[in-house]
């Protein structure tokens, strides 16, 4: 079984914003290498909240510190989704169960 940094690991290469599934990808190819990096700093905080002992706060704390850095791009809903799913993908390596209704607060403007 692999370790939660090693899974952290391995999305960095996963997020890539192409084209997958009902996903079009992201048109615009500066702001695509640019997330992509953004995304890997993102989780190397992660990675460094887990050799921390981070707690479901601080990850939760990190989440929203991060997601509103996606702001300045004016991605379209489907980008948006995107991040948001990859923000899950996050959580799902740190076994992280809620975002706290940051990932609901950001995408759609309230927390249900």
């Amino acid at each position: 079984m692999i370790n939660k940094t090693e899974q952290l690991e391995n999305l960095k290469k996963e997020i890539t914003f192409e084209s997958e599934g009902f996903y079009p990808g992201l048109a615009d190819e500066q702001n695509k290498t640019i997330l992509i990096i953004l995304f890997g700093n993102i989780i190397d905080e992660f990675i460094s909240g887990t050799q921390q002992d981070f707690k479901e706060n601080d990850y939760i704390n990190l989440i929203a510190s991060n997601i509103i850095k996606f702001d300045i791009y004016n991605l379209d809903t489907e980008d948006r989704e995107y991040v948001c799913q990859s923000f899950e993908k996050i959580m799902d390596a740190i076994e992280l169960e809620s975002s706290g209704g940051v990932l609901n607060q950001w995408m759609y403007g309230f927390n249900p």
